[in-house]
């Protein structure tokens, strides 16, 4: 091999995340009449990128048992191309999508999104490509960043190092990609009496190994129910104003600590002030769940026991949680799917809709799952991963067809304050994206996700995406839309 080629085996985090793209469009106002200085710029701030971080140059490769390998070469370059979609894009002008506040349906089409095959015997793929989508008045600037190399967490990493680039400014993240921890580096891992596997999954919620390799972590859909494209969806964004926010934060704390007082405490969660993230979490759940549940139109057919359990499934960072002395500069996947499991119907989630103190007990079994996310945790899945023969058969214990089941997840701190200097964007200096918008090819099934949003903003955006009949039934439903400031799309 040459010796300006490297070859590196991804870690079994990284092994068993989504082989697709985490895709996201940067909304700027743009000068039309300087899209060749703003591609030139934008091409040269890639090239120093590359330069700087040779590993976001590099590509993914697949090989024998599914296990994924990230490829460097000197000479690699991150792809880059421009695509003008005035003609075909809803919205004649970027005025008229601002005025709109980038309606999320506006980002849904297969136009937008980046094909990532990453298959075994096929050719490698990118670990980053970048395109520019100009409209008038408008560039958005879309950024794939291949989730089998990093998540979430890299990804804010990412941006504040372009976006730096293209000011001409270096800017110093983890990129350490060994994760050092037992197990991590290793798969197809025997044991002695070959129930160790049945250990770990019995002791896991949210993983289950999959009938095919389908994976990784894609969910186990059950044989029966409606196929998922057969299925109408539709999303929106439900805008929170920080305020109304926190009026419902402390309608809870109150509620908890009159119960407090009552009972001596006894059972009841301890009388602090959640956070906007919990409250959220809490309150999505239940009303989305009381929605699908009250929706006619089912999807996938009643299973006593299994549907009698209803799951929410937050994404929790374990990189200040875990192993951090021998991991303190890891870049790669480090999201745990923490599982909330509680009572579908007569519980604390069918009551949180209408009461604040069952609302507060909801909040703190949310905030006790996330709690539960520490080393152990992590070192279980760690070994988890490395015990299926397959990375492809890691599957999650979840059908998104299911009406009590859910995932929460933020984006709330990826990117929306980097500063950004392009040609034709903005009068002279640095500027911040006026908006960071998902691009996706067709809406999920049952998900919310709360949008990147500048530290200033006095909004939290959650894009949730439904079946258009529950969605129809949540914009309906007067106790959630109380606190609702109002919904884009």
């Amino acid at each position: 091999m040459p010796k300006d080629i490297s070859v590196t085996r991804l870690s079994g985090w990284d092994q068993v995340a989504m082989r697709g793209y985490m895709s996201k469009v940067l909304c700027f106002p743009f000068d039309n009449t300087k899209i060749d200085a703003a591609a030139a710029h934008i091409k040269a701030s890639l090239a120093k990128l590359a330069q700087h971080r040779p590993d976001f140059a590099g590509t993914l490769e697949v090989h024998d048992g599914g296990i994924v390998h990230h490829i460097t070469n000197k000479s690699n370059t991150i792809p880059f191309s421009v695509e003008d979609i005035s003609s075909v894009f809803p919205f004649a002008s970027y005025d008229e999508l601002k005025a709109a506040e980038f309606p999320p349906g506006a980002f849904v089409h297969p136009r937008f999104m980046m094909p990532c095959r990453l298959t075994e015997g096929e050719p490698g793929v990118p670990v980053l490509i970048l395109k520019a989508f100009v409209i008038p008045g408008g560039l958005f600037l879309g950024i794939y960043f291949c989730h089998a190399f990093a998540d979430g967490g890299c990804l804010k990493i990412l941006l504040e190092t372009l976006a730096g680039m293209t000011r001409g400014i270096f800017v110093e993240g983890a990129k350490t990609k060994k994760f050092d921890a037992p197990f991590a580096n290793e798969s197809n891992v025997k044991d002695e009496n070959g129930g160790r596997l049945d250990a770990l999954l019995a002791k896991v919620p949210e993983y289950t190994v999959l009938d095919a390799l389908t994976g990784p972590t894609a969910p186990k859909f059950r044989p029966d129910g409606v196929p998922m494209e057969s299925i109408e969806k539709i999303g929106k964004i439900f805008v929170f104003d920080n305020e109304r926010l926190k009026e419902l934060r402390c309608s809870v704390l109150g509620a908890s600590t009159t119960a407090a007082l009552e009972e001596n405490n006894h059972g009841v969660p301890a009388p602090t002030l959640p956070s906007n993230y919990s409250c959220l979490a809490a309150l999505t759940w239940a009303h989305i769940s009381k929605a699908r549940l009250s929706d006619p139109v089912k999807y996938v057919p009643y299973i006593q026991g299994t549907d009698d359990v209803a799951l929410l499934q937050t994404m929790v960072n374990w990189t200040s949680r875990a192993l951090i002395e021998s991991n303190p500069d890891y870049f790669g996947n480090a999201t745990a799917i923490a599982v909330t499991r509680l009572p579908t119907k007569d519980s604390i989630l069918s009551r949180a809709s209408e009461s604040p103190l069952d609302l507060s007990k909801l909040i703190f079994a949310i905030e006790k799952t996330i709690a539960g996310v520490n080393e152990e945790f992590v070192c279980d899945r760690t070994e988890l991963f490395s015990r299926v023969s397959d990375p492809r058969l890691v599957g999650l214990r979840f059908d998104p067809r299911t009406p009590q089941d859910l995932g929460f997840n933020t984006w709330r701190f990826f990117g929306a304050d980097t500063e950004w200097c392009i040609p034709g964007v903005g009068n002279s200096g640095a500027v911040k994206p006026d908006i960071i918008r998902r691009v996706q090819m067709m809406w999920n099934m049952s998900g919310a996700l709360i949008l990147p949003a500048k530290a200033t903003s006095t909004t939290h955006e959650l894009l949730v995406t439904l079946p258009q009949s529950s969605m129809d039934l949540l914009c309906n439903d007067g106790d959630w839309m109380k606190w609702v400031d109002h919904v884009i799309g």
